[in-house]
């Protein structure tokens, strides 16, 4: 502990005497024919006249060594909470460990930086390739909040790198919430790099919850949001009202996850998922593997359904743990529902047989079968065509059991507008196939965007199917 005291109780009359002996003894000291008497006495007045020294009385006090002092009175210095040590500085810790240390335990923010003007509140720039800003805690990192209707919670931008990282072990690596119906959870832009990236060994990457749980752009080939996880979910979405996570990029990837577990999980009230564009899903299974898509339900299609070929797959029922067994579906060219049955002829060797409610006004042009059970019955035939919903079958013999079969074309609203072309010419798609494999053709000669990455050789090659 070092004492100090300063002792400045000078009267103003006794200094002003003493410094003009002073003088005078100096000036008296000089050769007389330098004097001139009316010089001397000017010089004399002016050098007393000048000072002017009021009285501050005694100040005194203690202090630690590193410590910034500081008035704790109108005379007294003692220690400030501000600490030197090391070319460090210190608030609130006797050790600082980097050039300005902040420490301390209370309810609102440590260091607030408050700009009322144009610019940051608060800024961090790195040019050595760290971070410009670390956020460390048991709870919240770094918490942004924006007050206004067109400012940013946090924003970052980077123009080669990552514009926001967020890694943790268990929890989230980024944390956004938007409580407005405009809001955005967490927003991320790159020119470059990833719009925002999470990284999490055991938790959640990057996690969204608001209107919009996670919005991203990116643009240049960029990804929009870019998920990695090594065995959680890339990217985690979650909304009570819109979507879960929703992506949106100029040239690249609006969302792009990527993980040994699950790339991209999407849950929601509504849509786990959403996805517009010229194709709006497109997916293709990795090198080595075949299944493109898997549903755990059942599936809706509102629109036609295209496929190369197609089959049911269920446990095989004569050895259900060890086999499988496949039947492939009935094509034809037309949008035809298929009705089968039997019925035993009457007394007459006659029989009507009804139809759905429903039958004339879904289907049109009716094809017949009919095929005699037990015995041959070569005068088997319609005898009346399908009129409200029934038709007749005669020239049986009584009791006889016959199995029929009705087949009609659809003409109901839906595909009365929508016909299949049974031909069609590939146009803008001339020169591409469906299975170029098939036809001894290279890959990059494959129709769709699998075909497109094999043609531009692009790096991301092995993320798509290796045939098509």
């Amino acid at each position: 502990m070092n004492s100090f005291k300063i002792n400045s109780r000078i009267s103003e009359q006794t200094f002003r005497s003493g410094l003009a002996v002073i003088v005078l003894a100096f000036i008296s000291a000089l050769p007389l024919a330098a004097q001139a008497p009316a010089e001397n006495a000017n010089a004399q007045a002016a050098t007393v006249e000048a000072v002017q020294i009021d009285a501050v009385g005694t100040i005194t006090g203690q202090g630690t060594t590193g410590k910034i002092a500081k008035f704790t009175g109108t005379n007294s210095i003692g220690n400030s909470i501000i600490t030197e040590s090391s070319s460090k500085i210190g608030i609130g810790i006797a050790t600082p460990s980097s050039k300005l240390t902040v420490q301390g335990s209370a309810t609102n923010p440590i260091i607030l930086g408050n700009n009322t003007g144009s610019g940051p509140g608060v800024q961090g720039v790195s040019t050595g390739g760290g971070f410009g800003v670390i956020g460390k805690s048991n709870r919240t990192g770094v918490q942004g909040i924006c007050t206004g209707s067109v400012g940013n919670g946090v924003w970052g931008s980077s123009p080669s790198d990552t514009g926001v990282f967020g890694s943790t072990s268990t929890g989230r690596g980024v944390y956004g919430n938007a409580t407005g119906s405009g809001g955005v959870g967490v927003f991320g832009q790159s020119s470059g790099g990833n719009g925002v990236e999470g990284s999490s060994p055991g938790g959640t990457a990057v996690y969204g919850n608001g209107i919009l749980g996670v919005y991203g752009q990116g643009n240049q080939g960029g990804s929009g949001v870019y998920g990695n996880s090594s065995t959680g979910a890339g990217v985690f979405g979650q909304s009570g009202s819109s979507d879960g996570v929703y992506g949106t990029s100029t040239n690249g990837t609006g969302v792009h996850g990527m993980a040994n577990g699950v790339g991209v999980f999407g849950e929601a009230g509504s849509y786990g998922v959403i996805a517009r564009g010229s194709v709006g899903i497109y997916a293709a299974p990795t090198t080595g593997n075949t299944i493109a898509g898997l549903f755990g339900g059942n599936v809706q299609i509102n629109g036609n359904l295209t496929k190369s070929s197609g089959s049911f797959k269920i446990d095989h029922p004569l050895d259900p743990a060890n086999k499988y067994l496949y039947h492939s579906f009935v094509e034809s060219p037309d949008m035809k529902n298929i009705y089968d049955g039997t019925v035993t002829l009457n007394e007459k060797g006659e029989a009507v047989v009804p139809m759905p409610d429903y039958f004339s006004a879904l289907n049109r042009d009716f094809r017949y079968q009919l095929t005699a059970i037990g015995a041959p019955a070569p005068n088997l035939y319609v005898a009346q065509k399908m009129t409200d919903n029934h038709f007749k079958v005669a020239g049986g013999k009584p009791g006889m059991e016959v199995s029929w079969q009705v087949t009609g074309i659809r003409h109901d609203a839906y595909a009365r507008d929508h016909r299949i072309a049974v031909e069609e010419d590939k146009g803008k798609e001339r020169g591409l196939y469906l299975y170029p494999a098939g036809f001894n053709e290279p890959k990059g000669k494959a129709v769709g965007p699998t075909g497109k990455l094999f043609a531009d050789q692009s790096p991301n090659l092995e993320n798509v199917a290796s045939s098509q």
